[in-house]
């Protein structure tokens, strides 16, 4: 079995390890002595071997966490792991945005089944985070695609040319990676200190356990991404995939660090400043269209 087609087994087991690396950062960044590096997986094997202690009889308050799993699982299908995805596909870029939408979505279903202040709070965030951002993704997306005429990332890195349009894209991608990666201060929805967990407050046991690590597989998806839109264009043959993990991790360590030092947005805050990146992908759309 290659790296490709290994990726989507081995990343979701490597994902927690990689969220203890980030916590051991900020603990050591902000003096503390912070949890061992495998804590996070010690967490999640804590919470899979408790049943969850449903608050409503709701199917959809169940299934939320499986279809947002599922979700993450399908983002790591369609990214390159060295110069193939495992599932790639002409179009592979409109499914991960598919289901990169739809991972929100699970998470918004699941929190408005429950009568709770903190959840419905938390899912309104969710969905104005996405009004402002998903379609800020699919603005950057189009520019790479139309620069290059393909919808397949491999495609687009390959045919990539400097460009205004495509340089203001990568600076959009990265600000874009960083906020639907869940770093503060764009955690809001979440906000553990004053929404105890927003969408997931509700959650328990091991139904709290697979979203949890459905958020950490998103965020790596997220960051690899970008790591690969940066690496390929430069970089091919068999050392790729070492190129591209390099990259993840300067990519990692340097939003954990930014992370560490940074404090929670307001949601207007957020919104201002998505509405504002949007607006800058607009224009930088309209650029390229108009060929530079």
């Amino acid at each position: 079995m290659n790296a490709q087609d290994a990726a989507p087994i081995i990343v979701p087991l490597m994902v927690p390890f990689i969220d203890g690396v980030a916590r051991k950062v900020r603990a050591v960044i902000q003096k503390r002595v912070g949890p061992s590096i495998v804590q996070s997986w010690y967490d999640l094997l804590s919470f899979l071997r408790i049943e969850c202690n449903s608050p409503v009889d709701s199917l959809t308050f169940r299934l939320a966490p499986y279809i947002a799993f599922a979700s993450a699982i399908g983002m790591l299908l369609f990214l390159p792991f060295g110069e193939k995805a495992p599932f790639g596909f002409e179009g592979d870029v409109i499914a991960f945005i598919y289901v990169f939408t739809m991972f929100s979505a699970a998470v918004v279903m699941g929190a408005l089944n429950v009568p709770s202040s903190y959840t419905s709070a938390g899912a309104g965030r969710e969905v104005t985070m996405s009004i402002v951002f998903k379609p800020l993704f699919a603005v950057v997306i189009g520019i790479f695609a139309m620069k290059t005429g393909a919808l397949t990332i491999e495609g687009m890195t390959s045919a990539l040319k400097p460009s205004i349009s495509v340089l203001g894209a990568y600076l959009l991608l990265i600000y874009l990676t960083y906020v639907e990666a869940g770093f503060v201060p764009y955690d809001i929805a979440e906000a553990e200190t004053e929404l105890l967990g927003g969408p997931l407050a509700e959650y328990s046991g091991r139904l709290f356990a697979i979203m949890l690590w459905a958020f950490q597989i998103k965020r790596f998806a997220m960051i690899w991404l970008l790591a690969s839109m940066l690496v390929l264009p430069f970089v091919s043959g068999s050392t790729v995939l070492l190129f591209q993990c390099g990259a993840f991790a300067l990519l990692f360590l340097g939003m954990v660090v930014y992370e560490a030092m940074s404090a929670r947005y307001r949601i207007d805050q957020a919104v201002r400043n998505g509405a504002m990146a949007l607006t800058l992908g607009i224009f930088f759309l309209l650029v390229g269209w108009m060929g530079w």
